[in-house]
């Protein structure tokens, strides 16, 4: 007898993309709340929104948590926080947003969409990666 397999549905087909705008009450920041950044090794996503504010023009209204991947075409994952919000200062209102909701982890950080890529002596690609560059860094000579 032979079992049959589910297929795991790909994260790339819970994509939502939305256009907002906020009105003349600022930029982008004082509405909604974007929090994480890759200087925290996490992607960025949304964080507190005045609800009562925004309105959605097409699509649905993300939600608090959802990652944010593309602003108006230009993705912003694995961006610093601060350029994040630079790139959706750059642009005009109404704002096309994409956005998917977080997996399995309660927050979205980079290291647990990591740990199905394992080498042979155990570690992450990831770690692996930061052991070279921090050895590399470690081993130079000073240059004072």
């Amino acid at each position: 007898m032979s079992r049959t397999l589910k297929k795991k549905k790909h994260w790339s087909g819970k994509v939502v993309e939305c256009a907002v705008s906020w009105g003349n009450l600022g930029d982008f920041g004082t509405v909604v709340e974007v929090l994480g950044g890759a200087e925290l090794g996490q992607f960025p996503h949304l964080g507190q929104m005045k609800l009562d504010v925004l309105v959605c023009h097409v699509g649905k209204l993300p939600y608090y948590g959802d990652v944010l991947l593309e602003v108006n075409g230009t993705p912003v994952s694995g961006l610093t926080n601060r350029d994040t919000l630079a790139v959706i200062r750059h642009f005009r209102e109404p704002v096309r947003l994409k956005t998917v909701k977080p997996g399995a982890s309660p927050n979205p950080q980079i290291p647990p969409y990591t740990h199905t890529h394992t080498r042979a002596h155990g570690r992450t690609a990831m770690s692996t990666a930061l052991f070279v560059r921090f050895r590399r860094v470690a081993s130079a000579p000073p240059s004072w």
